[in-house]
């Protein structure tokens, strides 16, 4: 929307002229002088401005030539209306930088015209930018030693030429006020109070940043040597207080060439600002390349940096032992996962060559160690068996520290002693195996009257023997479950695995107990193959095994444990006991401190175990079956 700036003091004229123009769609800003119009104009430049002729103060034809002094405004359209339409006053318009002169009476259609006309022509606000900031200004009068009286025509013509005003009496009191720099011009009495005026004009141009324009007052005719000697003495121009038409025309040149001077400052300084602002532009463009270039430069080494510290993070991480890094005075600087479970969050790094055993004096060289044995008291107090070695690093100019390196050796010597106690017991045991060989094949012997006899039950033996240790070696020599003890001995006798049940609470058995009850269940087994349930087709064998509450007189908790077979032959007691019924017997005795017995009922064999819970036997939770 077109912006216009009215400047008329008349209320009834700037009303109609605003309404006018607002219905027309046009943006209205309105002031009732000339010096109100300056600050308006220094805030925001309209695309028109119409201005009165007539103005209290500052005229409109003087506010046009003001306007046109800036080159900021040297383009702005400006219309100016008058009551008075004579010739002569249209050519003061004109002459002083209008672009169009109208009268107040012409009619509105022909006022809409000309503003529509002259608008087509008006800058763009895209050109604000590209020039300078206007700076519109009031000029500043100071009147220097005048009675009130008789220079009442001369205040009137300042104020016409919208001067600013300011008197005092004295030479004294006006000299630092011009020393300040705030006046364009000054009007000084020839004679004062206190000196004369051409004292007070020689006085002020010593100064050398005087810049006032001082203009002298004299009374009747002067030669051209007096004028000259006067100017000569610091006076830049000089007037009759009897003609003031020709001081208007000098103060308006003066005025002029003042305003000039500042906007050609102004330029000046605006032209530079820009320029510093385009060097700078250009500096700091060169310096975004710069810091873009280095900027990848840095991110693809940071990128290296971070995959290098992730491999080594991943590496200290997971290894197994401990890493500690230290600098050159034995602190520690890092510690992986393993060394703080070993050593503590905190490792007091004054110590820490201390707590492996490696005394050093302070300040001394951090010795390299190959690999030594030591005892660490980890953070929950276990005391840790560990070896550790330590590696200095070279650095510039010497040693900047080392890496220590600790292995637990916790679970090595665990398994040393295991495995030096699985030896003493595999040669106990290999030395019972073979008594216990050696008892079979004698007892074997004595009761077989031929070898091929002898043989098949002495080689029966051996396998039951030869399944137990098996088995007992699948579980490390350690604890086997009752079921699975007599599964291995009963199952490869059965006709069906149907044939076989078992039922209990889940019971575990050390070795010792394993290979006798191995033996018991084998001579059970065989017998009910030869003589028994397993003889003929439907024979069935039942194994049960409980743990009875304890009772009054008890030693102790113990097993109760039932075979029995049905579907067999009817069972017979036999002549004198055989090797299988003695073997039951002392081996529930001797090994399991137990008893037995053996019923020979009609539909099978009843063989009735009992033996006591103890340090080879135990039981866990769960139920067995099968």
């Amino acid at each position: 929307m077109p912006r216009i700036l009215l400047v008329e003091d008349s209320p009834t004229q700037a009303l109609r002229l605003r309404l006018l123009l607002e219905d027309e769609g046009y943006g209205v800003e309105q002031v009732d002088s000339a010096e109100a119009a300056l600050p308006v104009l220094n805030r925001t430049l309209p695309h028109l401005l119409i201005v009165d002729h007539h103005l209290p103060g500052l005229q409109g034809a003087d506010l046009c030539r003001l306007i046109r002094l800036h080159v900021a405004t040297l383009s702005m359209p400006i219309l100016m209306l008058t009551a008075d339409e004579t010739p002569q006053r249209q050519r003061e318009g004109l002459e002083s930088g209008a672009d169009d002169f109208l009268p107040k009476s012409t009619d509105p259609s022909l006022l809409l015209l000309r503003v529509a006309q002259l608008l087509r022509h008006a800058r763009r606000d895209a050109d604000v930018d590209v020039l300078p900031q206007t700076h519109f200004r009031q000029p500043q009068a100071l009147m220097v030693g005048f009675d009130p009286g008789p220079a009442e025509d001369l205040r009137g013509l300042l104020l016409e030429e919208g001067c600013h005003i300011q008197t005092v009496r004295e030479g004294a009191t006006a000299l630092p006020m011009l020393a300040h720099g705030a006046f364009d011009v000054a009007l000084i009495a020839e004679v004062l109070p206190d000196m004369d005026g051409l004292a007070l004009c020689r006085r002020y141009h010593r100064a050398d940043d005087a810049q006032t324009a001082m203009i002298l007052a004299h009374r009747g005719d002067l030669d051209q040597h007096s004028v000259r000697d006067i100017l000569a003495t610091g006076a830049d121009d000089l007037f009759t207080e009897d003609a003031l038409p020709p001081l208007r025309a000098r103060l308006r040149a003066i005025l002029r060439r003042r305003y000039l001077e500042e906007q050609n400052r102004r330029l000046l300084a605006d032209f530079r600002e820009r320029e510093g602002r385009a060097l700078q532009l250009e500096a700091e463009r060169n310096a975004a390349r710069t810091r873009a270039l280095l900027a990848d430069q840095l991110a693809a080494a940071n990128r290296r940096l971070a995959d290098q510290a992730l491999i080594t993070t991943t590496i200290t991480r997971n290894v197994p032992s401990g890493l500690v890094l230290t600098d050159a005075d034995g602190v520690a600087t890092y510690l992986n996962p393993p060394a703080m479970e070993l050593l503590g969050d905190d490792v007091p790094s004054a110590d820490l060559f201390g707590r492996l055993g490696l005394l050093r004096k302070p300040g001394a060289a951090i010795p390299a160690v190959a690999e030594e044995a030591a005892s660490l008291v980890a953070p929950d107090g276990r005391v840790v068996p560990v070896l550790f070695s330590i590696t200095p690093l070279d650095g510039d100019p010497g040693p900047s520290g080392a890496v220590v390196q600790i292995i637990d050796v916790t679970e090595r010597r665990q398994a040393e002693e295991r495995q030096a106690l699985l030896m003493a017991e595999l040669s106990h045991r290999v030395k019972n195996t073979l008594a216990t060989v050696l008892s079979i094949g004698s007892q074997t012997r004595r009761r077989h009257a031929t070898t091929d006899d002898f043989w098949r039950s002495f080689e029966g033996r051996l396998r039951a023997l030869s399944e137990t240790h098996n088995l007992l070696a699948d579980h490390f020599w350690e604890w086997v479950r009752l079921d699975e003890v007599v599964r291995h001995e009963v199952n490869p006798y059965a006709q069906e695995p149907q044939d076989v049940d078992l039922d209990g609470p889940v019971v575990e058995l050390r070795p010792k107990a394993a290979l006798a009850l191995a033996l018991i269940f084998h001579e059970l087994s065989t017998n009910a193959a030869k003589y028994g349930a397993f003889s003929q087709p439907g024979g069935h064998v039942c194994v049960r095994w409980a743990l009875p509450d304890e009772q009054p007189g008890d030693a102790g908790p113990r097993i109760v444990l039932d075979w029995k077979e049905t579907g067999g032959p009817p069972a017979n007691r036999p002549g004198p006991a055989g090797f299988g019924s003695t073997l039951i017997q002392r081996s529930i005795a001797y090994e399991l401190q137990g008893s037995s017995s053996l019923l020979f009922e009609e539909d099978g064999i009843r063989c009735h175990l009992e033996f006591p819970m103890g340090d080879v036997i135990r039981r866990r939770a769960g139920r067995e079956g099968g």
